[in-house]
């Protein structure tokens, strides 16, 4: 029997995700990477035991734990360093932090798919054998019995499926950034102000990621004082050692806080979404990866016991959309509250969290963390 052609539009984690949960024979995989090679950014990323056991099943684990950190006390702060409140994660999996680039790593180096760099995805045209022609920006096209899209927030193949415009700007930027320290600090941390936000991660051996967000316009440029500069001027007199991870960041990335509204109808003729081009999400609830690394096993299996049919995405999207919808709504109503600018909103927020008890915070949590899509029966 001849193998089915399976393209995956974006060689992310989502994407290559896709390609390990696969294990049917009766498909070649084809990863498809817009940018000139395969790679992911300077920033940290948290895994939470929701995605860890999915890394686990693939056989990743132990690999994946051999660059990370665990995040064993997460801290709520002030700008000032005084403690609202904390938690403390327990479980069967740990929650870790790691550099993108370094699961990414990982994630690549176990692929067996066939990869393509320098090929964005121009448009996708409908053959009259129920093939799919891709056709690339470089000017090459390609048919394919199923075409998924792993290509972001901004995803070329969401336009085909549900074509529903830009994502939203939800009113904050976020700065992000990895680097490595001569102390530990011994936790991670959040810290909120007045429209303003400090995350702290640790990853290992004294390697630090943080991000930090601030209330301003669509990516609001930072020019003409530098985004170094502007960052310490916004965060240079809060508690330590937010000034000094800020000073000792070699490369900075800047981003927006955008999302979409929670859209049902993921699939049309054989062309699937995944990940952020599904169900983009802010970071407010460090999920976003997470999720998509949920959806991504949950297709493939759904893909291995149904083939390449409307059966095998619908129960993908009834098994999946509910959850990443929580999470969209869950994490957007974090950011809310984490850039509160109202004084009175703030001391309310600050007062909340310093009452409530730590068993309280991870009870609320769990729902998130201890899902195992690894003993979901599709």
């Amino acid at each position: 029997m001849e193998k089915q052609k399976i393209a995956i539009v974006g060689g992310g984690i989502a994407g290559l995700t896709f390609a390990l949960s696969l294990k049917s024979q009766h498909y070649d995989c084809h990863i498809f990477e817009k940018k000139d090679s395969f790679g992911e950014v300077g920033a940290a990323i948290s895994v939470f035991p929701n995605a860890l056991c999915v890394m686990d099943e693939l056989g990743l684990y132990s690999d994946i734990l051999k660059t990370a950190g665990e995040l064993k006390k997460i801290l709520i702060k002030t700008s000032n360093g005084t403690t609202l409140g904390y938690s403390e994660p327990k479980g069967e999996y740990p929650v870790i932090c790691i550099h993108r680039a370094d699961l990414h790593g990982v994630l690549l180096k176990h692929t067996k798919a066939e990869m393509y760099e320098n090929h964005g995805v121009k448009s996708i045209e409908e053959t009259n054998d129920n093939k799919l022609r891709l056709i690339f920006e470089n000017g090459k096209s390609e048919l394919f019995d199923a075409v998924i899209g792993a290509d972001g927030i901004h995803s070329e193949i969401r336009k085909y499926v549900i074509n529903d415009g830009s994502p939203i700007f939800r009113g904050y930027n976020i700065w992000r950034g990895v680097v490595k320290t001569n102390f530990d600090i011994g936790h991670g941390s959040e810290t909120m102000g007045k429209g303003q936000r400090v995350g702290i991660v640790p990853i290992k051996e004294g390697v630090y990621g943080w991000w930090a967000t601030c209330n301003e316009d669509f990516m609001q440029d930072d020019e003409p004082e530098g985004t170094q500069i502007k960052l310490k001027r916004l965060f240079g007199d809060w508690h330590h050692p937010i000034p000094s991870l800020i000073e000792d960041t070699e490369v900075i990335l800047k981003n927006s806080l955008s999302d979409r509204i929670p859209t049902k109808g993921w699939s049309k003729n054989n062309v699937i979404l995944i990940g952020d081009a599904a169900h983009p999400t802010t970071p407010n609830l460090g999920q976003g990866g997470c999720t998509a690394i949920e959806g991504a096993y949950l297709l493939a299996k759904c893909i291995d016991k149904y083939g390449l049919t409307d059966k095998a995405y619908k129960r993908y999207e009834e098994l999946h959309f509910d959850r990443a919808k929580q999470i969209n709504h869950e994490s957007l109503r974090l950011g809310k509250i984490g850039q509160l600018t109202n004084p009175l909103a703030i001391y309310l927020r600050n007062l909340l969290f310093y009452i409530t008890p730590s068993r309280i915070s991870v009870k609320l949590l769990s729902k998130y963390f201890n899902r195992r899509v690894t003993k979901i029966e599709v």
